[in-house]
C-alpha cells in the first residue's frame, strides 16, 4: 500500500500515515519496522508500506521511502488550506448577458471560483 507520511518523530521513531485505501490512519514505531533503518520518513514523504491491526489500530510494517517523492511542505499546504479565509469570497457575481438585445437584459448569475 502508498501512504503520505502526515507526522513524523525521529526522536521518538515514531510517525502517522495517511494510507491510500483512505482507511485508517496506520503508525509507526520504531526503526525495527523500516526496511532500510538508515534514514527516518519525514512529514510528507511518500512510502510503500504493509500494515497489521492490532487492538483496533493500524501498525505500519516493512516501510520503506518510494524514492524521489520528499514534500517536506505537504503538511504546510494542508494545514493552510484548512484555515478560513478572514475575509469572506462571494459567492455569487453577477454577468451581464451582452447577447440579448432586450431593453431591459436579464443577468446571467455565475458561481465565483
Amino acid at each position: 500500500m502508498i501512504g503520505v507520511i502526515l507526522w513524523s518523530s525521529p526522536a521518538k521513531e515514531k510517525a502517522v500515515i495517511w494510507c491510500e485505501d483512505h482507511g485508517a490512519l496506520a503508525y509507526l514505531q520504531g526503526k525495527e519496522n523500516l526496511v532500510t533503518a538508515t534514514e527516518w520518513p519525514e512529514a510528507g514523504d511518500l512510502v510503500e508500506l504493509e500494515y497489521e491491526v492490532q487492538a483496533g489500530l493500524r501498525h505500519a510494517r516493512f516501510v520503506s521511502l518510494v524514492a524521489g517523492n520528499r514534500r517536506s511542505e505537504l503538511p504546510g499546504l494542508l494545514r493552510d488550506m484548512g484555515e478560513k479565509s478572514k475575509q469572506p469570497r462571494p459567492l455569487l457575481r453577477v454577468i451581464s448577458n451582452p447577447d440579448i438585445e432586450a431593453q431591459e437584459r436579464p443577468l446571467k448569475l455565475a458561481a465565483a471560483r
